[in-house]
């Protein structure tokens, strides 16, 4: 048994791992709350990401705003409008120590922003398929560096 479980263990623990920060805004405690734990998990089922926080050492952050609709009486329409964006940390080795000292805050390289409206009650559509991008279009490639 061993001989089999050794191996995969020791490989998936030099393996690279991201760290991910979650940010979610947004007027509804709940609604922030739920949305966060949904992106959380999506990024968590990747395999090579770590969830950190905002203030500790990140590799990159998936920043989400959301505003809800509503009519014109103040009644609610039940749909959700978002924003995020994903930000990556350029690495500290990137500038001349002297520099980095008088910088205010760590540069990041912001991936366009993008924008969706959904309805609340299918806001786990918009976890996935916003994880499944940012895989597909940013951590599949920083993987393929990594190699």
């Amino acid at each position: 048994m061993l001989v089999v479980f050794l191996p995969l263990t020791l490989a998936s623990q030099t393996q690279k791992r991201f760290k991910v920060a979650v940010y979610v805004g947004g007027e509804d405690v709940h609604m922030t709350n739920t949305l966060e734990s949904h992106l959380k998990r999506e990024l968590r089922l990747l395999g090579d990401v770590d969830i950190v926080e905002v203030d500790e050492n990140w590799h990159f952050v998936l920043a989400t705003q959301y505003l809800e609709s509503d009519f014109m009486d103040g009644r609610k329409t039940g749909h959700v409008a978002l924003a995020y964006i994903f930000l990556e940390r350029i690495p500290d080795f990137y500038f001349k120590a002297d520099r980095l000292v008088n910088l205010k805050q760590q540069p990041v390289y912001a991936e366009l922003p993008a924008v969706a409206y959904y309805n609340r009650d299918t806001l786990d559509k918009f976890c996935v398929g916003t994880v499944g991008s940012i895989e597909k279009n940013y951590l599949t490639s920083a993987r393929k560096l990594l190699r």
